[in-house]
This record gives C-alpha cells, structure tokens and sequence, in this order.
C-alpha cells in the first residue's frame, strides 16, 4: 500500500496533479546571501583572522582572510591583513600582490572600512612597511589626514603626528597636537598628548626652535630667538628656522639682523612643506618691501599644499596673489580656505583678509618691535 502510494505520487507529480491527501515532500533548497549579506559575513571572517593574527597564527589568519575575500573581495583592508600575514610566512611575492590590490581599490564607503583601510595602509606606506617598494612617507601623511577627518580621534591625532614628523614636518607635528590639547578636557588624553610633544621635542634637532614657536607666540621673541639660535648653530640652512628669528629680531628693535636671516633664507631651497610654506608667508606678508615676492609665494605655497593642503597654506596662497595684484584670484582663495575651515577663530582671521582683498589692499603683518627695544646683533 505505501509502496503504490509513493510511486501514484510520483505519477502524479510527473503530469502536474497533486491529490489532496498525499503530504508534499518538502524541497530543500541552499539560502542564498544577497550582496550586502555577503560582505557582512566576509568581514565576520576578517576579524576572525585578525583575531588569530593576535595570536600569531599567521597560516590560520591567512586561510580566514582568503575565505573572506571570496565574499568581500572590495575591501581594502582584508588584502593588506593577508599580506602582512604572507610576509611572516616568507611569501613576499604573494604579500606584494595582495599589496598591490589593495592600494588599487582605495578607501572603502563604510566608515568602520574605510578606518581599517587607512591604519593599514599607513602601516604599510609607513618608513617601517614590510616591502620597500610601497613605502612613502608623504603618503602616509595623507591618509593619516583622511583618518582624522573621517574619525577625529586623540589616537589618530597622535597617529598623524607621528607620520608628520617622519617627514620631518616637526613644526606641523607639535600644532597638530597642542590643537587637539585644547579640544580635550580628559587629563589621560592630555598627558598622551603632552609626552608625544616632549618626545619629537626632544628627538628632533628642531626641538628647541619648537619650543621657541610656543614661546614666541607668548611674545617672549628673546627667548624664542635664542631657541632658534640653538638650532640654527648646528643646521645652519633651515630656511623656517631663519624666518622665526627674523621675525623675533624686528621684534626686539633689530631690523638689520631680520632682513639679514631672511635675505639668507631665500637664498635656500626650501627642502621642506614647513620651509616652503614659512618662507611663502615671508615673502607674501613681511613688512620690508625689498622681500616681498608675490609670485615666489605664489609658487612656493602651491608647492606646500602639495604636501599637505591646510587652510593655513591656502590663506598665504591668497596673500600672494594679492602681494600680486590678482585680487580675484586672492578673494576666490580665501573663499575656498573658509570652505575648508572649521575652527571659528580662524575663520574670523579669513573673513577679515578677505574685506582686505575686495578693498585691494595686499596683506602685510606687523613686525614693529615692542617698546623696550634690545641691542642689535653684532
């Protein structure tokens, strides 16, 4: 009886029919993901594999990153955790084509991605990568930009700081930080902030002349300028270095001496952002007419904001068109400059220079020494 049922049902089936009182057999079918669905589960795998990475189960993280790929092939990131786990297994050709992937894909759209790809991809682009090949310090710099922008975090500060000063931008380094102290009010976050100045202070050969910028913004300009004197001793060439002490020489009564640092200081190559971008503003804003260039602003600011486009390089840009006399183009480049700004002070200082610029009035700061004025250098 159950025999003959079971091939009726069969026969029937066959022909389209089905009878009331013969139970469906049920079809399994395989659940398809749909795409979305699919990267989820992919980056579920990738952090399984950075989870193994952690123990340095390199071999195992590396089979979960390639099981992750197979569903989220476009994120960055999973490639660069595959490299750096190839390259601990000795596979450096595998690493470099993993590598090379995900440079091609760029930052991914969802945030939490985009994050991982550009802590990566500095650790890779960084002077300590594991290949060569993709190191790039103005790079790093960059995307550590990017990474603040997207997710400004004190780590990611102290981050950003750290790739500048591996370019040796030491001076941006220290205003990154000293920023990013005003806007903290947790005393751990402070104290991580204030060692990591104290640190490129005292590594650098520039340390004392960064101290010297904190002390002549306090309009302490002799102590500032024997800052600057220290370094100036050993690296006699550092353009950025001679333009602070020219400035704290007027200052303090002696004009000879600041015409004589920045007549040296634009003999120099500029060899840096932070040169090319103070002897920009020197050339554009100093109040000796024999030093001011508009053009050589002009060229050495476009130069900077190559490196690294701050609304501070963007205002000097302006400052030299209008040193120039192209006011439209100076107007149009403090507008873009307000666009970029976010801190309210700085975009007071903006809107000012730009009612400068519609009266057609270059900009020239103030060096006039203070009250008491001291000896002149001999």
């Amino acid at each position: 009886m159950k025999l003959w049922r079971w091939v009726g049902v069969v026969s029937l089936a066959a022909l389209g029919v089905w009878a009331e009182e013969t139970p469906k057999e049920e079809k399994k079918e395989e659940v398809k993901l749909d795409a979305s669905e699919q990267v989820k589960l992919g980056r579920g795998m990738a952090f399984q594999g950075f989870a193994a990475e952690q123990q340095e189960a390199w071999g195992p993280a590396k089979d979960l990153y390639s099981a992750a790929l197979v569903k989220a092939p476009e994120i960055p990131w999973i490639w660069l955790r595959r490299g750096f786990c190839e390259i601990k297994l000795k596979d450096e050709t595998a690493a470099q084509q993993d590598f090379a992937k995900a440079v091609s894909l760029g930052i991914s759209k969802e945030k939490s991605d985009a994050v991982n790809d550009l802590q990566f991809l500095i650790t890779l682009r960084s002077k300590a990568g594991p290949l060569a090949e993709f190191r790039d310090a103005k790079a790093t710099v960059v995307l550590a930009r990017k990474l603040v922008e997207l997710d400004r975090t004190t780590d990611f500060v102290l981050l950003e700081a750290a790739c500048l000063a591996e370019s040796e931008q030491y001076l941006r380094a220290q205003e990154l930080l000293l920023g990013r102290m005003k806007e903290v009010e947790d005393a751990e976050e402070k104290g991580k902030l204030q060692a990591a100045v104290e640190m490129f202070r005292t590594q650098s050969k520039f340390g004392p002349a960064l101290e010297g910028l904190e002390l002549e913004k306090e309009g302490k300009y002799e102590e500032a300028m024997d800052r600057y004197t220290v370094v100036l001793d050993q690296a006699p060439e550092t353009a950025w270095v001679l333009v602070r002490r020219a400035y704290c020489l007027a200052k303090t009564g002696d004009p000879s001496g600041a015409k004589a640092d920045l007549r040296r200081s634009m003999r120099l190559l500029p060899e840096t952002a932070t040169d090319r971008i103070t002897v920009a503003w020197a050339k554009a804003n100093c109040p000796y007419l024999e030093f001011r260039d508009g053009a050589g602003a002009v060229s050495l600011a476009k130069r900077a904001i190559q490196d690294e486009p701050l609304v501070q390089t963007y205002s000097i840009l302006a400052s030299g068109y209008a040193e120039m006399g192209d006011f439209r183009k100076a107007q149009e480049t403090v507008m873009l400059a307000l666009s970029k700004s976010t801190a309210e002070s700085e975009k007071k200082e903006l809107k000012k220079k730009l009612e400068l610029f519609r009266e057609k009035r270059p900009e020239m700061d103030e060096w006039a020494p203070r009250a008491t004025a001291r000896e002149p250098r001999s």
